[in-house]
């Protein structure tokens, strides 16, 4: 894969998913593209991590067990306001198609939303353009 105009350097990304394959290919596309990538399978885990390590990007699947990707991205961004910290770019996977859930996706705080499958060129792409947009502004 490792488009020159899509690479991802070092970007540093959280990646929540609790499908183990979806998981695995996720986090193996985005290393080949550059990216230091850590992939979890649950909401608190993601939440936890992501304050941790303040990452450039969270992709999170929406569909979690125990705590939806709704919650996640509500506590990173509350998190992210109180530390007067800029916002991680977050991207919204899910299996749902329709208004509701990419109307709610960026209403709760996600900027973009995918369904899944994610195309891996688009995914590569919108995180590479994500992260130029919010470094040029």
């Amino acid at each position: 894969m490792m488009n020159e105009v899509a690479r991802l350097g070092h970007t540093r990304i959280v990646l929540i998913e609790d499908d183990p394959e979806s998981r695995e290919s996720l986090q193996m596309l985005l290393e080949e593209e550059g990216a230091d990538v850590v992939a979890v399978a649950d909401a608190e885990e993601g939440v936890e991590t992501a304050i941790r390590l303040l990452p450039d990007a969270v992709i999170c699947d929406i569909d979690l067990p125990v705590m939806d990707g709704f919650y996640l991205i509500q506590r990173l961004r509350d998190h992210e306001i109180r530390g007067n910290l800029p916002p991680s770019v977050a991207i919204a996977l899910t299996g749902h198609d329709g208004d509701e859930y990419r109307l709610r996706s960026i209403g709760e705080g996600f900027q973009h939303f995918m369904m899944k499958p994610a195309h891996p060129d688009e995914l590569v792409m919108l995180i590479h353009d994500s992260l130029n947009a919010r470094a040029v502004s």
